[in-house]
């Protein structure tokens, strides 16, 4: 639960739940970007085990404020992942024969909500890339199809019309009900049609930061364990006090490494909201960065960071649990310099939301 200064799409970087992009935006301190290909993906140095990890407090896994989620306490969580075959990840290791990660934290790409039976709410910087990166979730042709493919129950675009372009690329998957996701832990499903929300575009990742991302099974439908996996509801009042404790959730990097560095376990850091001149003061953001439809979150010494991205924001006052942001961006290194992060409002985006949930088959 950390954030670093670079993210965007995958690995929201600096956002705050451990999301997992390896490589920073060219030129931009900000965002996030997707992660990397295998074959650009450096090895992470690793501190040795004598070595003091700054931010570290109790030996009990809290790391810059995170804890670890109790199973079943999140049932709404879901990962995206990127599914690495054992033949490419043996091409890999023969390689870069010094790689020390293990295939689980290169395939680990963004986190999510379970919202509908199957659509996970996401960050639209986890879904369209910028042409330059490889290994995106959506292939090339996706840009000049956007548009067309798009559901909306306004515009009478149906799911069948996103799912027979067959534009998601197949390796990618959402992992519900899980815990250690270097156990394969949870149950794994296709992802068979992404709608990103019109207003985002690669060059703008400060609006409309929200996608969502739709998903079958293989075959039969796996059962669910509703004590392990069940959607949440979606925030609808757009008004949030300074000060609401808030509640962000991931598997995203805790330690202060080179790279990219997930958490196995899912962790949450406890974060309290922020007024927008004060967020905005300490990013050193302007209206067009922190702007109504965000909303940001920090406190002393408590993060989230790289490979948090899309992940769950999550308000944690009262009962049922209801869902209030996506982690979007963030600035500075995700460990424990306090800077707030900048997450999507999703009262702001109920209605688009509503729109691509009830659109026709």
């Amino acid at each position: 639960m950390v954030a670093e200064a670079g993210w965007r799409v995958a690995v929201f970087a600096g956002a705050w739940i451990v999301i997992a992009s390896v490589a920073r935006a060219a030129g931009d301190e900000r965002g996030l970007r997707s992660p990397a290909s295998l074959a650009e993906v450096e090895p992470a140095a690793v501190p040795a085990a004598s070595e003091p990890v700054p931010g570290a407090t109790e030996p009990d896994g809290r790391i810059f404020g995170g804890t670890h989620v109790s199973p079943g306490s999140a049932t709404w969580q879901a990962e995206i992942y990127r599914e690495i075959t054992d033949a490419r990840w043996a091409q890999h290791l023969k390689d870069h024969p010094a790689e020390r990660r293990a295939k689980w934290e290169l395939q680990h790409w963004c986190g999510g909500a379970l919202v509908a039976e199957n659509w996970v709410l996401t960050a639209a910087h986890c879904i369209l890339v910028d042409e330059e990166h490889s290994d995106p979730m959506l292939k090339a042709d996706f840009a000049k199809h956007r548009d067309a493919v798009t559901v909306s129950r306004e515009r009478q675009v149906g799911l069948s019309r996103c799912v027979e372009s067959r534009l998601v690329i197949d390796a990618f998957r959402i992992r519900l009900g899980a815990d250690d996701v270097s156990k394969d832990d949870g149950i794994s499903f296709r992802i068979d049609c992404a709608v990103v929300h019109p207003g985002w575009k690669p060059s703008d990742m400060y609006h409309d930061d929200i996608a969502l991302v739709h998903f079958v099974a293989d075959g039969p439908p796996p059962a669910r364990d509703p004590k392990r996996v069940r959607q949440i509801r979606l925030h609808e009042d757009p008004v949030l006090a300074e000060g609401t404790s808030v509640t962000v959730m991931g598997w995203g990097k805790t330690r202060p490494v080179e790279g990219f560095a997930p958490s196995a376990q899912l962790m949450q850091v406890a974060l309290e909201v922020q007024g927008a001149p004060a967020c905005a003061r300490e990013l050193d953001a302007g209206p067009n960065e922190v702007h109504p439809r965000v909303l940001c979150a920090g406190a002393p010494d408590r993060k989230s960071c790289l490979g948090d991205s899309g992940g769950p924001v999550v308000l944690t006052t009262g009962r049922p649990n209801y869902l209030i942001g996506v982690v979007s961006w963030g600035k500075a290194a995700c460990t424990g310099d306090a800077k707030p992060g900048v997450y999507t409002r999703v009262a702001s985006y109920t209605r688009w939301i509503d729109d691509v949930l009830n659109a026709p088959p």
